[in-house]
């Protein structure tokens, strides 16, 4: 079946280390580090059924401890994916966070994904560096 690109956007806070400096809140606060949209049109046939992909790359600087960072995105106020990283102070101390999702089927429209960061574990601390990416890519068909 022939696929259909939709629409694709990109937000890019810093494409490089450094760029930026955001610290990781304990949880259960997080902090949008990136947000970004596609536009699903309904009078394209192929709008449906569709995909979104959705990835990013987050670098981060572990200042102390070990900290258990989850990447949230959310669609439209609802959490769709989580995923958590956990850095060692002594070891690793700066990493790049990488992760590709798929929306599937995501209603007609504008959809916007806000990129979210939070640090589980209280007795330690972490930045967002950058780089700091993240981009959805619609596809029809």
């Amino acid at each position: 079946m022939v696929k259909t690109l939709l629409d694709y956007n990109a937000s890019v806070v810093t494409p490089i280390t450094n760029g930026v400096a955001i610290p990781v809140p304990i949880s259960p606060a997080g902090v949008q580090i990136a947000g970004t949209s596609v536009y699903i049109d309904p009078a394209v046939p192929t709008h449906f059924p569709n995909k979104v992909e959705l990835k990013a790359t987050i670098g981060v600087n572990v200042t102390l401890d070990t900290p258990n960072i989850l990447v949230r995105i959310w669609r439209a106020g609802h959490e769709i994916f989580y995923a958590r990283a956990e850095y060692e102070d002594f070891f690793n101390d700066d990493g790049i966070i990488s992760l590709h999702m798929v929306d599937i089927n995501a209603p007609a429209g504008v959809q916007n994904y806000q990129l979210i960061v939070e640090n589980q574990d209280a007795n330690s601390t972490a930045v967002v560096v950058g780089p700091v990416i993240f981009s959805a890519m619609a596809i029809g068909g």
